[in-house]
Protein backbone atom coordinates (compact mmCIF):
# COMPACT_ATOMS: atom_id res chain seq x y z
CA UNK A 1 0.00 0.00 0.00
CA UNK A 2 1.25 3.42 -0.73
CA UNK A 3 -0.11 6.89 -0.15
CA UNK A 4 -0.60 10.29 -1.72
CA UNK A 5 -0.63 13.67 0.46
CA UNK A 6 -1.59 16.60 -1.44
CA UNK A 7 -1.11 20.03 0.74
CA UNK A 8 -1.51 23.77 -0.65
CA UNK A 9 1.25 26.45 0.05
CA UNK A 10 0.29 29.58 -0.77
CA UNK A 11 -0.81 29.35 -4.59
CA UNK A 12 1.20 26.36 -4.61
CA UNK A 13 -0.41 22.90 -4.87
CA UNK A 14 2.35 20.63 -3.26
CA UNK A 15 1.78 16.53 -3.63
CA UNK A 16 3.90 13.71 -2.36
CA UNK A 17 4.12 9.98 -3.33
CA UNK A 18 5.11 6.96 -1.63
CA UNK A 19 5.04 3.94 -3.90
CA UNK A 20 7.37 1.41 -3.13
CA UNK A 21 4.73 -1.27 -2.75
CA UNK A 22 2.88 -0.37 -5.97
CA UNK A 23 5.76 -0.43 -8.17
CA UNK A 24 7.12 -3.39 -6.52
CA UNK A 25 4.09 -5.48 -6.96
CA UNK A 26 4.53 -4.20 -11.05
CA UNK A 27 7.77 -5.19 -11.16
CA UNK A 28 6.69 -8.78 -9.88
CA UNK A 29 3.97 -9.57 -12.03
CA UNK A 30 5.83 -7.70 -15.08
CA UNK A 31 9.28 -9.47 -14.07
CA UNK A 32 10.87 -6.12 -15.16
CA UNK A 33 14.21 -5.55 -15.62
CA UNK A 34 15.89 -2.82 -13.72
CA UNK A 35 15.66 0.44 -16.07
CA UNK A 36 12.12 -0.82 -17.18
CA UNK A 37 11.31 -0.91 -13.23
CA UNK A 38 12.15 2.42 -12.57
CA UNK A 39 10.27 3.75 -16.22
CA UNK A 40 7.02 1.86 -15.61
CA UNK A 41 7.71 2.86 -11.86
CA UNK A 42 7.68 6.42 -12.63
CA UNK A 43 5.00 6.40 -14.64
CA UNK A 44 2.68 4.90 -12.10
CA UNK A 45 4.03 7.54 -9.42
CA UNK A 46 3.64 10.14 -12.12
CA UNK A 47 -0.24 9.09 -12.72
CA UNK A 48 -0.81 8.30 -8.99
CA UNK A 49 0.21 11.89 -8.36
CA UNK A 50 -1.49 13.70 -12.01
CA UNK A 51 -4.86 11.54 -10.43
CA UNK A 52 -4.94 13.83 -7.27
CA UNK A 53 -6.24 16.98 -9.46
CA UNK A 54 -9.45 15.21 -10.43
CA UNK A 55 -11.00 13.04 -7.64
CA UNK A 56 -13.82 15.15 -7.04
CA UNK A 57 -14.64 15.35 -10.77
CA UNK A 58 -16.58 13.52 -13.34
CA UNK A 59 -13.27 12.26 -14.84
CA UNK A 60 -13.69 7.84 -13.92
CA UNK A 61 -10.65 6.32 -15.55
CA UNK A 62 -7.17 7.73 -16.67
CA UNK A 63 -4.83 5.89 -19.07
CA UNK A 64 -1.38 7.34 -19.97
CA UNK A 65 0.76 5.63 -22.47
CA UNK A 66 4.10 6.16 -24.06
CA UNK A 67 4.37 4.97 -27.31
CA UNK A 68 7.87 4.94 -28.09
CA UNK A 69 10.88 4.20 -30.00
CA UNK A 70 13.41 2.64 -27.28
CA UNK A 71 13.75 -0.95 -26.98
CA UNK A 72 11.01 -0.97 -24.05
CA UNK A 73 8.27 -0.15 -26.43
CA UNK A 74 4.97 1.04 -24.94
CA UNK A 75 4.51 1.83 -21.32
CA UNK A 76 0.74 1.81 -20.21
CA UNK A 77 -0.27 2.88 -16.86
CA UNK A 78 -3.94 3.36 -16.13
CA UNK A 79 -6.04 4.27 -13.01
CA UNK A 80 -9.69 3.50 -12.11
CA UNK A 81 -9.98 6.99 -10.13
CA UNK A 82 -10.65 4.63 -6.75
CA UNK A 83 -7.01 4.23 -5.47
CA UNK A 84 -5.88 1.11 -7.93
CA UNK A 85 -3.46 1.26 -10.67
CA UNK A 86 -2.07 -0.79 -13.09
CA UNK A 87 0.95 -0.95 -16.16
CA UNK A 88 1.06 -3.17 -18.96
CA UNK A 89 4.83 -2.74 -20.27
CA UNK A 90 6.12 -4.11 -24.18
CA UNK A 91 9.15 -5.45 -23.58
CA UNK A 92 9.87 -5.44 -19.61
CA UNK A 93 13.42 -6.65 -20.41
CA UNK A 94 15.36 -4.09 -23.13
CA UNK A 95 19.07 -4.07 -23.22
CA UNK A 96 20.79 -1.48 -21.61
CA UNK A 97 23.92 -0.25 -19.87
CA UNK A 98 24.56 1.81 -16.37
CA UNK A 99 26.06 4.82 -17.20
CA UNK A 100 27.56 6.88 -14.14
CA UNK A 101 25.84 4.79 -11.69
CA UNK A 102 22.85 5.62 -13.12
CA UNK A 103 19.94 3.40 -15.04
CA UNK A 104 19.50 4.61 -18.30
CA UNK A 105 15.82 5.33 -18.15
CA UNK A 106 15.71 7.73 -20.68
CA UNK A 107 17.57 5.57 -23.19
CA UNK A 108 15.40 2.34 -22.83
CA UNK A 109 12.16 4.63 -23.38
CA UNK A 110 13.86 7.03 -26.49
CA UNK A 111 11.94 9.21 -28.39
CA UNK A 112 7.68 9.18 -28.99
CA UNK A 113 4.82 10.38 -27.97
CA UNK A 114 2.81 10.88 -24.57
CA UNK A 115 -0.92 9.77 -24.89
CA UNK A 116 -2.81 10.57 -22.21
CA UNK A 117 -6.77 9.61 -22.10
CA UNK A 118 -9.68 10.72 -19.70
CA UNK A 119 -13.04 8.56 -19.49
CA UNK A 120 -15.96 10.49 -18.56
CA UNK A 121 -19.51 8.85 -18.76
CA UNK A 122 -20.06 11.61 -21.69
CA UNK A 123 -17.02 10.29 -23.92
CA UNK A 124 -13.34 10.25 -23.66
CA UNK A 125 -10.94 12.89 -24.09
CA UNK A 126 -7.24 12.25 -25.49
CA UNK A 127 -4.45 14.31 -25.04
CA UNK A 128 -1.29 13.89 -26.73
CA UNK A 129 2.34 15.29 -26.79
CA UNK A 130 5.37 14.16 -27.63
CA UNK A 131 8.10 12.89 -25.41
CA UNK A 132 11.20 15.82 -24.58
CA UNK A 133 12.90 13.34 -23.01
CA UNK A 134 12.27 9.57 -21.72
CA UNK A 135 13.18 10.65 -18.25
CA UNK A 136 8.86 10.28 -17.84
CA UNK A 137 8.90 12.74 -15.02
CA UNK A 138 9.86 16.09 -17.83
CA UNK A 139 7.32 14.40 -19.75
CA UNK A 140 4.58 14.12 -17.74
CA UNK A 141 5.03 17.89 -16.63
CA UNK A 142 5.78 18.84 -19.91
CA UNK A 143 1.99 17.44 -20.97
CA UNK A 144 0.60 18.90 -17.91
CA UNK A 145 1.86 22.67 -19.03
CA UNK A 146 0.39 21.90 -22.75
CA UNK A 147 -2.95 20.27 -22.24
CA UNK A 148 -3.56 21.92 -18.58
CA UNK A 149 -1.61 24.89 -19.30
CA UNK A 150 -0.54 24.31 -15.59
CA UNK A 151 3.20 25.49 -14.83
CA UNK A 152 4.08 22.35 -12.69
CA UNK A 153 7.42 20.39 -11.67
CA UNK A 154 7.69 17.30 -11.02
CA UNK A 155 10.66 14.70 -9.59
CA UNK A 156 9.74 10.95 -9.12
CA UNK A 157 12.21 8.19 -8.51
CA UNK A 158 12.64 4.45 -8.14
CA UNK A 159 15.90 2.72 -6.69
CA UNK A 160 15.87 -1.03 -6.96
CA UNK A 161 18.34 -3.59 -4.60
CA UNK A 162 21.01 -5.37 -5.97
CA UNK A 163 18.58 -8.47 -6.91
CA UNK A 164 16.15 -6.11 -8.80
CA UNK A 165 13.77 -5.71 -6.47
CA UNK A 166 12.35 -2.26 -5.29
CA UNK A 167 13.94 -0.56 -2.49
CA UNK A 168 12.35 2.43 -2.81
CA UNK A 169 9.65 4.92 -4.92
CA UNK A 170 8.36 7.71 -4.76
CA UNK A 171 7.67 11.59 -5.89
CA UNK A 172 6.97 15.05 -5.52
CA UNK A 173 4.81 17.16 -7.91
CA UNK A 174 4.19 21.22 -7.56
CA UNK A 175 2.35 23.29 -9.39
CA UNK A 176 1.06 26.75 -9.86
CA UNK A 177 -2.79 28.24 -9.14
CA UNK A 178 -3.48 31.17 -11.05
CA UNK A 179 -2.69 34.55 -9.18
CA UNK A 180 1.10 32.59 -8.23
CA UNK A 181 3.41 35.66 -7.09
CA UNK A 182 6.46 35.86 -8.86
CA UNK A 183 8.55 35.27 -5.66
CA UNK A 184 6.66 31.83 -5.22
CA UNK A 185 7.56 30.76 -8.73
CA UNK A 186 11.52 31.39 -8.15
CA UNK A 187 11.29 30.01 -4.80
CA UNK A 188 9.37 26.65 -6.31
CA UNK A 189 11.74 26.02 -8.79
CA UNK A 190 14.81 26.67 -7.07
CA UNK A 191 13.81 24.07 -4.53
CA UNK A 192 12.92 21.16 -7.03
CA UNK A 193 16.53 22.12 -8.98
CA UNK A 194 18.10 21.14 -5.40
CA UNK A 195 15.93 18.63 -3.96
CA UNK A 196 18.00 15.27 -3.63
CA UNK A 197 16.96 12.37 -5.56
CA UNK A 198 13.49 11.40 -4.06
CA UNK A 199 13.74 7.37 -4.17
CA UNK A 200 16.90 8.29 -1.95
CA UNK A 201 14.86 10.36 0.64
CA UNK A 202 12.49 7.51 0.62
CA UNK A 203 14.84 4.48 0.93
CA UNK A 204 16.16 6.86 4.43
CA UNK A 205 12.62 6.34 6.02
CA UNK A 206 11.03 9.92 4.94
CA UNK A 207 7.35 9.70 4.96
CA UNK A 208 4.79 11.58 2.82
CA UNK A 209 4.86 14.74 5.28
CA UNK A 210 8.57 14.51 5.34
CA UNK A 211 8.83 14.78 1.54
CA UNK A 212 6.72 18.03 1.49
CA UNK A 213 9.34 19.80 4.32
CA UNK A 214 11.93 19.39 1.44
CA UNK A 215 9.92 21.96 -0.55
CA UNK A 216 8.20 24.20 2.00
CA UNK A 217 7.51 23.78 5.73
CA UNK A 218 4.17 26.12 5.56
CA UNK A 219 2.12 24.48 4.17
CA UNK A 220 -1.68 23.01 5.10
CA UNK A 221 -2.78 19.15 4.27
CA UNK A 222 -5.62 18.94 2.17
CA UNK A 223 -6.73 15.50 1.91
CA UNK A 224 -4.61 11.70 1.27
CA UNK A 225 -5.38 8.85 -0.53
CA UNK A 226 -3.99 5.36 -0.36
CA UNK A 227 -2.97 3.42 -3.84
CA UNK A 228 -2.06 0.04 -4.41
CA UNK A 229 -1.53 -2.14 -7.68
CA UNK A 230 -4.88 -3.67 -8.14
CA UNK A 231 -6.39 -4.87 -11.25
CA UNK A 232 -9.70 -4.16 -12.04
CA UNK A 233 -10.33 -6.95 -15.08
CA UNK A 234 -12.36 -9.63 -14.60
CA UNK A 235 -14.74 -12.47 -17.07
CA UNK A 236 -17.35 -10.13 -17.44
CA UNK A 237 -15.39 -7.78 -18.87
CA UNK A 238 -13.27 -10.19 -21.12
CA UNK A 239 -16.31 -11.49 -22.15
CA UNK A 240 -17.46 -7.78 -23.44
CA UNK A 241 -14.06 -7.55 -25.41
CA UNK A 242 -14.92 -10.82 -27.02
CA UNK A 243 -18.42 -9.35 -27.99
CA UNK A 244 -17.11 -6.71 -29.55
CA UNK A 245 -14.76 -8.42 -31.63
CA UNK A 246 -15.34 -8.32 -35.57
CA UNK A 247 -17.22 -11.21 -37.33
CA UNK A 248 -13.27 -12.61 -38.81
CA UNK A 249 -12.02 -12.71 -35.34
CA UNK A 250 -14.90 -14.18 -33.79
CA UNK A 251 -15.08 -16.90 -36.88
CA UNK A 252 -11.59 -17.43 -35.96
CA UNK A 253 -12.19 -17.95 -32.10
CA UNK A 254 -15.19 -20.54 -33.11
CA UNK A 255 -12.98 -22.92 -34.97
CA UNK A 256 -10.82 -23.82 -31.32
CA UNK A 257 -12.13 -25.48 -28.75
CA UNK A 258 -11.40 -23.39 -26.20
CA UNK A 259 -9.88 -20.43 -25.68
CA UNK A 260 -7.58 -19.03 -23.18
CA UNK A 261 -7.47 -14.50 -22.48
CA UNK A 262 -4.73 -13.41 -20.43
CA UNK A 263 -5.10 -9.89 -18.90
CA UNK A 264 -1.98 -7.99 -19.64
CA UNK A 265 -1.98 -5.89 -16.76
CA UNK A 266 -2.17 -9.17 -14.01
CA UNK A 267 -1.44 -12.51 -16.13
CA UNK A 268 -4.76 -13.68 -15.19
CA UNK A 269 -5.96 -16.19 -17.87
CA UNK A 270 -9.63 -16.35 -18.25
CA UNK A 271 -11.01 -19.49 -20.50
CA UNK A 272 -14.05 -19.82 -22.33
CA UNK A 273 -15.07 -22.63 -24.35
CA UNK A 274 -16.61 -22.84 -27.50
CA UNK A 275 -19.90 -23.39 -26.55
CA UNK A 276 -20.00 -20.10 -24.14
CA UNK A 277 -18.22 -18.42 -26.97
CA UNK A 278 -20.85 -19.27 -28.81
CA UNK A 279 -23.85 -18.09 -26.73
CA UNK A 280 -21.87 -15.26 -25.74
CA UNK A 281 -21.92 -13.95 -30.02
CA UNK A 282 -25.76 -14.92 -29.45
CA UNK A 283 -26.62 -13.13 -26.68
CA UNK A 284 -24.02 -9.80 -28.03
Amino acid sequence: MGKIVRAKWGKVVLMSAITTDLVEEARRIHNTNPPATAAVGRALTGLALYSMVFRESAVRRIVMQFMVEGPIGEITVETNMKGHFRAYVRNPDPAYRIKDAKLPVGEVVGNGHLYVYKYLEEGIYQSVVPLISGEIAEDIAYFVYKSEQIPSAFALGVLVDEYGRVKAAGGLWAYLEPGATEDEIKLLEERFQHIESVSKLVDAGLDNLALLNTISRNYTVVDEVSVEYRCWCSRESVAEALVSLAASDRQKLLEEDKVEIRCRYCGKTYTFTRDEIEQLFLEG
